[in-house]
C-alpha cells in the first residue's frame, strides 16, 4: 500500500484519541513538508518509440500567525527540483535515429498565504491554503543524437551523423493555488500533516502568456511534513 494513503489512513485512526489543539487568536504555527518521487514512462510505436525517466524533489517551509481562531496568514518558501532523462529512437527510410536528452531545472519560490483551518473530530483538522509565489526557474538541458543506417535493410548508405549540443535557460514563473490539507497533533503543540495535491495555475511567460492550469490530488504527490504551534 502506497506510503501516503498509509498515513492517511493512520491520521483518521488517531483522531479517536482524547487530546485537543485548539488554536487561538495570536498563536504561530511553523510548517515544514516535501514530497519526493520517481516516473517512468514509455510511449510510441514500432518505428518511433520514447522512454522518459524522472525524479523529482520538492520542499516547503512556511510561518504563519492565526488572525482569529480558523484562519491563518503568513511567509513561506518552496524549493523545486527535477531531472528527467528522455531518449528516442526513430526508424525511417531504413535509416535509424536515436537520442538522448537530459534535463535538470529548480527554482526557489517565496510565497504568501492564506489558510483557513476546520477542525474535524479531536485533533484531527482539514485546512484549505490559497497561496500565491513567484520565482525564477533555472533549467539545463545537454542533448545528443545520431544517426545510422539500419543494419537489418539492404540500404547501402554509408551517411552517418553524431551531434550535440547544451543551453542554459531562465524564466520567471508566477503561481497560484490552493491545497487541501489534513493535519493531526500528536500533541498540544506538535502536529504531523499530510498535504492532499493541489489545483495550481502558473503563468511562465509573460509576453506571450504561456500559462497552464493543473488539477492534481494523486497520492504520488501528496506531501508529508510537520507542523509546530507556538
Amino acid at each position: 500500500m502506497n506510503m501516503k494513503i498509509k498515513t492517511l489512513i493512520a491520521l483518521i485512526t488517531c483522531s479517536t484519541l482524547n487530546l485537543f489543539a485548539q488554536f487561538d487568536k495570536g498563536d504561530y504555527i511553523i510548517s515544514a513538508d516535501g514530497n519526493y518521487m520517481k516516473s517512468y514512462n514509455e510511449n510510441g510505436v514500432t518505428t518511433n518509440q520514447n522512454l522518459t525517466k524522472g525524479q523529482y524533489l520538492n520542499l516547503g517551509t512556511s510561518i504563519g500567525t492565526f488572525i482569529s481562531k480558523r484562519l491563518v496568514v503568513g511567509v513561506g518558501l518552496d524549493y523545486n527540483w527535477g531531472k528527467e532523462t528522455r531518449n528516442n529512437s526513430l526508424d525511417f527510410n531504413d535509416f535509424i535515429q536515436k537520442e538522448e536528452m537530459t534535463l535538470k531545472s529548480f527554482v526557489f519560490l517565496p510565497n504568501l498565504y492564506l489558510s483557513y483551518y476546520q477542525p474535524i473530530v479531536d485533533k484531527l483538522y482539514f485546512s484549505t491554503t490559497l497561496r500565491f509565489c513567484y520565482g525564477n526557474v533555472k533549467s539545463e538541458y545537454k542533448t545528443n543524437y545520431a544517426g545510422i543506417p539500419n543494419i537489418s535493410s539492404n540500404s547501402n548508405s554509408t551517411n552517418y551523423y553524431v551531434r550535440g549540443s547544451a543551453k542554459n535557460i531562465e524564466s520567471d514563473t508566477f503561481g497560484s493555488e490552493i491545497n487541501p490539507e489534513l493535519t493531526y497533533f500528536i500533541s498540544t503543540k506538535l502536529g504531523l500533516c499530510l498535504g492532499l495535491g493541489s489545483i495550481k495555475y502558473s503563468m511562465s511567460d509573460w509576453k506571450t502568456e504561456n500559462s497552464t492550469l493543473i488539477v492534481n490530488f494523486n497520492p504520488n504527490f501528496w506531501k508529508l511534513g510537520v507542523k509546530i504551534k507556538i
